[in-house]
């Protein structure tokens, strides 16, 4: 499965929404977001986006994206 520049700068947009958030609220509605396809992406694109970019991350981001891809297998 492949994705473009187009997803990261959909999922790019969705997080600058977010800003101020609580984190579990931001998680939570970036999983359902996903799941139903308002992100643009569906939850095995996500993921694929996700485990590409993870080396890059600090371990915090790792961290907070672990929690967003546990949010979405659930």
């Amino acid at each position: 499965m492949e994705f473009n520049t187009q997803d990261m700068k959909k999922m790019t947009q969705i997080a600058k929404k977010m800003q101020g958030k609580p984190e579990d609220q931001v998680i939570q509605e970036l999983a359902g977001m996903i799941r139903s396809g308002q992100g643009g992406l569906t939850p095995q694109k996500a993921e694929q986006m996700f485990q590409m970019i993870m080396p890059m991350l600090t371990q915090e981001q790792r961290q907070k994206i672990q929690k967003l891809l546990m949010e979405l297998r659930d």
